[in-house]
């Protein structure tokens, strides 16, 4: 009896660790978690970043998760966020007034300038978003780093989608 009681705890000990690690991977809402650095490939990084390809080089993506499905990559001066708010919407119908609608861009996108050291877009795409911050280089714009913030988050979609 006593071989059978322990049989029984250590499969139901077994079992509610394999449901934890399967948790841990694909999160409540049934949306497998997306990792933003495998999104933001080092290719990228070189072909739209705008620091010093020197400074670039150096440093090394750094990914964090973000609420219950989403994550973070810092890589250069380049910043991405995949799906980092859970009340994304009301941004989406609602923006502040800093935030220039994009048009052509995902399903709706809006930039900014970030306190002159970043352009930023927020860009909704299917049924995911993304914040993708660039930095801007001394005596630069958030306005002349549009172009590079555009062509990564057009990259991203198709990455998004596929």
């Amino acid at each position: 009896m006593r071989v059978i009681v322990l049989g029984l705890l250590t499969v139901s000990c077994l079992a509610a660790s394999a449901a934890a690690s399967q948790s841990a991977a694909k999160p409540a809402s049934g949306k497998p978690a997306i990792r933003a650095c495998s999104l933001l490939t080092r290719d990228l990084v070189a072909k739209y970043d705008t620091l010093n390809p020197k400074v670039r080089d150096f440093m090394k993506p750094e990914e964090e998760a973000i609420g219950t499905h989403g994550s973070s990559c810092n890589d250069g001066g380049i910043f991405l966020q995949v799906d980092p708010f859970v009340s994304h919407d009301q941004l989406r119908k609602k923006p502040a007034k800093d935030w220039q609608p994009v048009a052509g861009l995902g399903d709706a996108a809006f930039f900014r300038d970030n306190g002159g050291r970043w352009g930023e877009l927020i860009v909704w795409t299917g049924t995911h978003h993304f914040t993708l911050q660039i930095s801007v280089p001394t005596g630069g714009t958030a306005e002349s780093v549009k172009p590079n913030a555009t062509g990564l988050a057009t990259a991203l979609i198709a990455k998004l989608k596929g």
